[in-house]
């Protein structure tokens, strides 16, 4: 039966204007059309998700196997982005109106500490080593670092015009930033915490995703409803890949075959297959999905819904929308750690 409802789905959209799933050409890979199902997750899935909310600034705790809010902790004004120490002991959120950087104890969930996070703090990742914070400052176009056991500032180093979200490479030997407003990607040697190369990308560009092999940066350009693919060993971009409407975030499954690009004009997650560059699936959130993460083992999506205020868990074997979890006001960045006992 479900496979009827997927094929009906495919011949709707066939006939509605503007709508770009639809009938393909011989050559072309098919896209899986995702589904919303209520019907409870067969094996739920054991973790916590993180996530912080823009407009009631706090964090929320959610146990994904129960679906219920389990703990909330409060952040300074309107948080963003929010990042887990190596060790998985630590949350850091990105407090982008406060322009700080509240630190949270996972075991207590419990606020330890609130550093000065620079002007209009967004992007918030560690290093490596959890030694140092990286942070990103738009009105100062730069990457703050700080000492993650004590918050001081221990440099600065330059970016593009309007610096956003950050990332870093899987070696942890470099970081990557997109630029906003020069609509650029910024490379970052964590080693000499000083830049390499600023390397151009397409209008609005927000979104970044980097494969865990290592081998590629996919940046979404939000104004430019596309994806720019990346070739970390020339620093090229090599493709350009189309996708709907407003691309935000990008993440990659654990083995690196697919990125998910979620867009928050909205309500659908697509699926680029990074050897293709080809869209080979379309996942229904709920509005506005922004911040992503993948089980370990690949089987779930998670998504934060910043207009719905919902967590979506989406099944990607079965392609289909599991749970719809309710997790606070203007849902945005998300963590995902083991199971909180």
């Amino acid at each position: 039966m479900r496979d009827v409802c997927v094929a009906l789905i495919a011949v709707l959209a066939v006939t509605i204007p503007g709508c770009r799933i639809g009938a393909a050409p011989p050559s072309a890979p098919q896209v899986r059309v995702g589904v919303a199902a209520p019907h409870v997750v067969r094996e739920p899935p054991a973790f916590t998700a993180y996530i912080v909310n823009q407009n009631s600034d706090d964090v929320t705790a959610i146990d994904v196997a129960s679906r219920t809010v389990i703990d909330r902790a409060p952040t300074g004004r309107n948080p963003h982005e929010i990042a887990a120490s190596p060790d998985g002991s630590r949350l850091f959120t990105s407090d982008q109106e406060g322009g700080t950087i509240t630190v949270l104890d996972v075991s207590s969930f419990q606020v330890i500490a609130r550093w000065g996070g620079g002007a209009a703090p967004h992007g918030v990742e560690t290093t490596q080593d959890g030694q140092r914070l990286l942070v990103t400052n738009g009105p100062r176009s730069e990457l703050l670092v700080l000492d993650a056991s004590t918050g001081q500032v221990v440099n600065r180093v330059p970016t593009g015009l309007g610096a956003h979200v950050v990332h870093r490479s899987p070696d942890g030997a470099l970081a990557y930033v997109t630029n906003t407003v020069d609509a650029s990607l910024t490379v970052v040697d964590l080693r000499a915490m000083q830049p390499v190369r600023t390397i151009p990308m397409g209008p609005g560009a927000e979104g970044l995703g980097v494969s865990p092999d290592g081998r590629w940066v996919y940046v979404a350009n939000r104004g430019a409803d596309d994806v720019w693919v990346v070739d970390v060993n020339r620093f090229e971009v090599v493709a350009r890949v189309p996708v709907h409407r407003e691309p935000i975030r990008i993440v990659f499954s654990p083995d690196s075959a697919v990125a998910y690009v979620s867009q928050i004009a909205g309500d659908r997650i697509l699926a680029i297959d990074a050897g293709t560059r080809a869209i080979v699936g379309e996942y229904v959130a709920q509005s506005g999905p922004i911040g992503m993460a993948v089980s370990p083992d690949g089987r779930y999506l998670f998504a934060a819904n910043i207009f719905s205020g919902t967590l979506s868990v989406i099944d990607t074997v079965t392609s289909e929308t599991v749970a719809n979890i309710p997790a606070g006001d203007g849902p945005d960045g998300m963590v995902l750690l083991p199971r909180r006992e």
